[in-house]
């Protein structure tokens, strides 16, 4: 069996919830660094943008029976940062400056 069916009084805790306004919190120390005098500020966006077209120069110079040439091509369609840095890295390319790395 059920018990009796109990209604809401106006004082219970979910009448009275609202929404408040959020408030900035100052943060005492940066969590990023600026980047250094003459740097350009780079966006997450615009590395992966920069990343993508190094990613697709590379692939183009590969053969495609390389399994590195699978994972890079796999990692450009799925935008995925990480997968291409550790591919790029492996094909001796310096994911953040494009160049060659000496090995």
């Amino acid at each position: 069996m059920t018990g009796p069916i109990r209604s809401r009084s106006p004082s219970s805790p979910d009448d009275q919830s609202s929404v408040r306004e959020r408030t900035p919190v100052p943060s005492t120390s940066p969590s990023v660094a600026p980047p250094p005098p003459g740097v350009p500020a780079a966006t997450p966006r615009a590395r992966l943008e920069q990343k993508l077209v190094l990613a697709r120069s590379v692939l183009a110079k590969l053969p495609g029976t390389d399994d590195r040439a699978r994972l890079l091509h796999i990692a450009v369609l799925r935008r995925d940062e990480s997968l291409l840095d550790g591919v790029l890295a492996s094909l001796g390319v310096d994911p953040d400056q494009g160049n060659p790395q000496p090995r």
